[in-house]
């Protein structure tokens, strides 16, 4: 199968430098690739295809790969990405306050503060 969201050439020109607008080009196709693919995706269903009126196929051609839908889920897609990177990385560490460091050998429902007074052996 070929997947037309990923041909792309980073030196555009063919000059062996890579100008600025070259990089906010590729920078420009990496965001639409997420939603490019999914496109394609449906576009190789022609019934569904036919219905959203996809073309993003061999047959079809390949119209609807940057258009509006496309954006729309790569947006979305990046956003959810970004807003799962955040909430994975600024989650607060679990203190421990047991008697028993190690919570799983803990004998009650609820661990037992350190400051509640207990006989303890002692030998």
């Amino acid at each position: 199968m070929h997947i037309q969201s990923f041909q792309w050439v980073i030196d555009q020109n063919a000059d062996g430098r890579i100008s600025y607008w070259e990089t906010w080009e590729t920078v420009r196709w990496a965001f639409h690739l997420p939603g490019n693919l999914f496109i394609e995706l449906l576009g190789q269903f022609p019934t569904l295809a036919n219905l959203l009126h996809i073309s993003a196929s061999s047959s079809t051609g390949y119209a609807s790969l940057n258009s509006l839908l496309s954006k729309a889920l790569s947006l979305f897609v990046w956003l959810t990405l970004m807003v799962w990177l955040l909430n994975r990385s600024s989650r607060p560490k679990r203190q421990k306050h047991y008697l028993d460091e190690n919570s799983g050998t803990q004998p009650l429902l609820l661990p037992m503060p350190k400051d509640y007074p207990v006989l303890r052996n002692r030998h």
